[in-house]
C-alpha cells in the first residue's frame, strides 16, 4: 500500500560529500559549507530555505549551490517520489546528488512536496484543485531556481522521480522556457494511482475521475519536450508497467527512454545516477 503519507528525517552524517543516514539511507542534511563530491572540491552552500506562494503555505527547500556568485551556472529543480516508509520519499532524495553536481557549477532547489504526502485524495474535482495548488508551488521553486544569483536560464532542467516525475512534466507545460526534464518511473494519469490505492471507485464512476484531470495528466505533456525528455523506467516496477510505458513512448516518440530490467520503483542503482548525471551534463553542458 502507498498510502498512509509518512515524512521521515534520520541522523545526518556526511562521507565523501553525499549525505546519508542511519543504515545507508540519504537524509535531511544541515545547513552549511560541504566539500563537493568527486574529484572537484570547490566547496558547497546547502541552505535551508522557504519559498513564498500566494495563497498557500510556504514551501521548504534545499538550495545547493557552488559558493561565490559566478556567471553561467545551470539550474537543476528536483522533485523527488511517494513512498511511505522510505526515509528518502521528501526532499531529501536528490540531495547527495545535488552536492556532487554543484561542484560542476550546477545551483540546485529541492522543495518539499505535499501532495499526495500530506493530504489523501477524496475523488472528486477537489483532486484536481489540489494537484494544481501544488504545480503552483512547484513553480515558485523553479522561479526561485531562476532567480538565483548566476544560473543561466536558458540552462535548467527538471529531474523528478514517480509523483515528482509527473509534477515535473506539468511544469514544463506551464514553463515553456524550461526544455530539459528528467522523469523517473512516472504514471502516465493522476487518475490512476488516486484510484487504485486510496479510492477503489467503483468501475462506473472510474471514466468521469479520470475526466477531471483532463488537460492535465503528465502523458499529455511531455511530447512538447521532444529529444529534451529524458525517461527511465524499472524493468521489475509493480507501480510503473508496460502499458503505461507504452503510453508515454507513444506521447514522446523523440525521447529518450531507459529501461533498467532488474531494477524496481525506486530506481536507486549507482548506473541509473549515473546515466542520468551523464545526459544532464551533455544537455546542460556542464564542465568536470
Amino acid at each position: 500500500m502507498r498510502r498512509l503519507p509518512v515524512l521521515l528525517s534520520t541522523a545526518v552524517l556526511l562521507v565523501t560529500g553525499a549525505f546519508v543516514g542511519a543504515g545507508g539511507a540519504r537524509a535531511e542534511a544541515p545547513a552549511g559549507a560541504v566539500p563537493a563530491a568527486g574529484r572537484s572540491r570547490e566547496v558547497v552552500l546547502v541552505r535551508d530555505i522557504e519559498i513564498p506562494v500566494p495563497g498557500q503555505p510556504a514551501v521548504r527547500a534545499w538550495l545547493v549551490r557552488p559558493q561565490g556568485t559566478a556567471a553561467g551556472l545551470a539550474g537543476v529543480l528536483d522533485l523527488h517520489w511517494f513512498e511511505p516508509g522510505r526515509a528518502s520519499q521528501d526532499r531529501s532524495e536528490f540531495l547527495a546528488e545535488a552536492t556532487a553536481l554543484a561542484g560542476r557549477g550546477v545551483v540546485s532547489v529541492l522543495p518539499q512536496l505535499t501532495f499526495p504526502w500530506a493530504g489523501d485524495p477524496v475523488g472528486d474535482a477537489r483532486d484536481r484543485a489540489a494537484v494544481t495548488a501544488q504545480l503552483d508551488a512547484v513553480r515558485h521553486a523553479y522561479r526561485r531556481l531562476l532567480a538565483e544569483p548566476g544560473v543561466d536560464s536558458a540552462r535548467t532542467a527538471v529531474v523528478g522521480h514517480d509523483y515528482g516525475a509527473m509534477y515535473a512534466a506539468d511544469l514544463t507545460a506551464a514553463e515553456p522556457g524550461l526544455r530539459t526534464a528528467v522523469l523517473l518511473a512516472p504514471d502516465a494519469t493522476w487518475a490512476n494511482w488516486f484510484d487504485q490505492y486510496w479510492l477503489q471507485l467503483p468501475e462506473g464512476e472510474q471514466a468521469a475521475y479520470r475526466a477531471v484531470f483532463a488537460g492535465l495528466d503528465p502523458v499529455d505533456q511531455v511530447g512538447r519536450l521532444g529529444a529534451g525528455a529524458y525517461l527511465q523506467f524499472a524493468g521489475a516496477d509493480r507501480f510503473v508497467g508496460a502499458e503505461t510505458r507504452a503510453a508515454f513512448a507513444a506521447a514522446a516518440p523523440q525521447a529518450r527512454v531507459s529501461l533498467y530490467p532488474r531494477e524496481e520503483h525506486d530506481l536507486g542503482a549507482t548506473g541509473v545516477r549515473d546515466d542520468r548525471i551523464a545526459w544532464l551534463a551533455d544537455r546542460l553542458g556542464l564542465h568536470g
